[in-house]
């Protein structure tokens, strides 16, 4: 039997929308379009209702906004992602603004995603504060000894000993309690930025004026500091205080493994990808090797003489907060690249791809 190309595309299209609407019947994921014009539901598959009952049979336009009151709110240039509690399950949802003033909703429940991630959540944080309780003991127990044997051989020997060596004795145990202080100062920054106060600000502007705070001191140390501009302005969530923390731990931390080697450099660039803005810094220092990469984010673990292992743990901390992200690939022998993802502010790209 012979087909004209128009029956052809007949047929192949009656068999694209037969597929279609089986999957939008019988997938696992709600699906919901509204119209806030008119306050109406124009459509919803039967995943919605079973995922919330409480909409069954035939979905409200106001008892949905009563289930997802944010998306009243909600920016036409991107989309909103969010959480909410029903009953004893989390729902997971994501709202997509689609022609005419139209919102489709996909909607999920991922009570038992949230659990495991919870467990693993937990799990990990338990392992964390036991790298801390055994460094702190270790960090501040060897100086603490140190200056009881000190201060005991002295208490011993002081109208025995010459005033140089008293004097010796002395800034021995000085020193070991700058070691301590040292310590407690960066326990205080691992907890002063609990509260994130993230705006949006222009990336460009802050990167040129993090540069001209910082450029003199790697100028001092013969290390070419470049900034390169990004190709396009972005307006990025941040706290300015906080993310200059973060930025300067890690220029601090390619500064110092440039010591020793040719024409040291710090590189910083920035770009947008999709719905994201990302700040590279790279080095073209010493590198690390494979176990200093395993062990680059537990706490207290450090080959640095003067360091205590906190640096990174807070960066990645303080990036987390402003819902970011933070990546660092090295080779050892040929640098160090950290790379920070922060969220552009709502609206400023419709994409949601990442950079890769």
């Amino acid at each position: 039997m012979n087909f004209s190309p128009a029956k052809d595309q007949d047929r192949n299209r009656g068999a694209v929308d037969w597929t279609f609407t089986e999957v939008v019947r019988n997938i696992d994921i709600g699906i919901l379009i509204l119209d806030p014009v008119e306050e109406a539901v124009l459509f919803h598959n039967p995943a919605l209702v079973r995922i919330l009952p409480a909409l069954a049979p035939r979905p409200n336009y106001l008892d949905i906004l009563a289930l997802f009151p944010e998306i009243q709110a909600m920016d036409r240039g991107g989309s909103q992602p969010g959480t909410i509690h029903y009953n004893r399950q989390i729902i997971g949802y994501t709202a997509y603004p689609v022609a005419d003033s139209k919102l489709c909703l996909f909607i999920r429940d991922i009570t038992h995603k949230s659990r495991l991630e919870s467990i693993a959540q937990a799990v990990n944080t338990m392992d964390n504060l036991g790298f801390i309780f055994s460094g702190i003991r270790h960090e501040i127990g060897n100086p603490l000894n140190s200056i009881k044997m000190t201060a005991s051989v002295l208490r011993r020997n002081l109208e025995q000993f010459p005033p140089t060596t008293v004097a010796e004795y002395i800034d021995r145990i000085y020193h070991e309690t700058l070691r301590m202080e040292y310590l407690l100062k960066s326990l205080r920054s691992f907890s002063m930025f609990d509260k994130i106060d993230s705006r949006t600000q222009s990336l460009s502007h802050f990167l040129s004026h993090f540069h001209s705070l910082i450029h003199r001191d790697l100028e001092s140390q013969n290390i070419n500091l470049q900034l390169i501009p990004p190709v396009e302005e972005a307006r990025v969530l941040m706290d300015p205080q906080a993310l200059h923390h973060a930025l300067l731990n890690l220029v601090s931390n390619a500064a110092e493994a440039l010591v020793g080697q040719p024409s040291p450099r710090v590189t910083i660039s920035s770009r947008i990808n999709g719905s994201l803005a990302w700040i590279t810094i790279e080095d073209n220092g010493c590198g690390m090797t494979e176990e200093q990469k395993q062990h680059l984010f537990q706490p207290f673990y450090t080959t640095k003489q003067e360091g205590n292992g906190l640096g990174l743990i807070i960066t990645r901390k303080l990036i987390a907060k402003m819902n970011g992200s933070l990546e660092i690939d090295s080779e050892e022998g040929s640098g160090t690249r950290a790379r920070i993802a922060l969220p552009l502010a709502t609206g400023t790209s419709p994409d949601g791809e990442m950079e890769r």
